[in-house]
């Protein structure tokens, strides 16, 4: 992603990221959308690439878990709602540190500014 900055491709992936969780969080984990499904799928894939195995691994549990749930009938207990609870608390914890280093890049620049 040519001419942003990183700061700013990875704030935008969380922010795709969360539009997912919450087009879940709309449907529903029994009844999800394809394109949902899907989304999920092509954010894990990207997520690797850009560096976030770990936010890649958790949406390629949910991808997973949640096509498993549509097959299977009766209670469910697949751990689905832990796996979504950490996607969540990662996601704040990225958009924190986003926040920070934005911060961070700003003051430094503006210190290295002062000084000269």
């Amino acid at each position: 992603m040519g001419g942003f900055s990183k700061e700013e491709v990875l704030g935008r992936l969380v922010e795709d990221v969360w539009a997912l969780l919450e087009e879940l969080c709309q449907s529903g984990f029994d009844a999800v959308h394809d394109s949902t499904l899907e989304g999920i799928r092509e954010m894990a894939q990207l997520s690797g690439q850009f560096g976030m195995e770990y936010l890649g691994v958790l949406l390629g549990e949910l991808a997973e878990g949640l096509d498993m749930r549509r097959h299977r009938l009766g209670r469910k207990r697949d751990g689905l709602a832990g796996v979504y609870a950490r996607l969540n608390e990662y996601l704040y914890l990225c958009e924190e540190k986003v926040i920070y280093d934005d911060g961070w890049k700003y003051y430094a620049n503006k210190v290295s500014q002062d000084a000269e």
